[in-house]
Formats: structure tokens, C-alpha cells, sequence
């Protein structure tokens, strides 16, 4: 039996989008279309990532239950949210 390697596992992760071939263009959680041959591709529209649940920088592996398919661009809005949640002071009201 072939062991399958991870990329092809998280692949597997993403949801399949309505007439297209599985094997070639997916969606991620968000509805985002991502395409299989553009992974770590920064410059396409459809380039997608690895996205770690609990960050690598906090101890995250690169096991599959922790990470799951994202988009380029929705890596990049959601890192832009978690980066201006964590650098914005609280806002108090009389």
C-alpha cells in the first residue's frame, strides 16, 4: 500500500467544488477556490497553503488533524485580523 504524503492528505481536506475535477481545483472552509498545482503560490488567485490550527510558532507539528487547506489570500486577511486584534488597544465607554 502507498503511503500518501501530506500535501495530497490536507488536499483531501478541502471541499469539492460543483463541476469541477476534485483533482484539480477544491474549495477551502471559507469558499475560497484554491487550485492543487499552485500550492505555495503567493502570485495566483487560486494559491492555496497549509494552515496550522495551533501555530508552529506555539508548538504546532505538521500533523494532519492540524492543519487544514487556506487560500493565499485568506491566510493573509486572517493573519491582517489576528495581527490588528493583537495590536489594538480597548476601546472604553463612559
Amino acid at each position: 500500500m502507498m503511503k500518501i504524503n501530506l500535501l495530497e492528505q490536507v488536499w483531501q481536506k478541502a471541499l469539492n467544488a460543483p463541476g469541477l475535477d476534485p483533482e484539480l481545483f477544491r474549495l477551502d472552509e471559507e469558499g475560497s477556490m484554491i487550485k492543487k498545482s499552485d500550492f505555495n503560490n503567493q502570485s495566483s488567485i487560486y494559491g492555496w497553503c497549509f494552515f496550522h490550527l495551533q501555530p508552529v510558532w506555539e508548538g504546532g507539528k505538521d500533523d494532519l488533524w492540524n492543519i487544514k487547506p487556506l487560500s493565499v489570500i485568506n491566510k493573509i486577511l486572517l493573519m491582517a485580523v489576528s495581527f490588528n486584534h493583537i495590536n489594538s488597544k480597548p476601546k472604553y465607554w463612559d
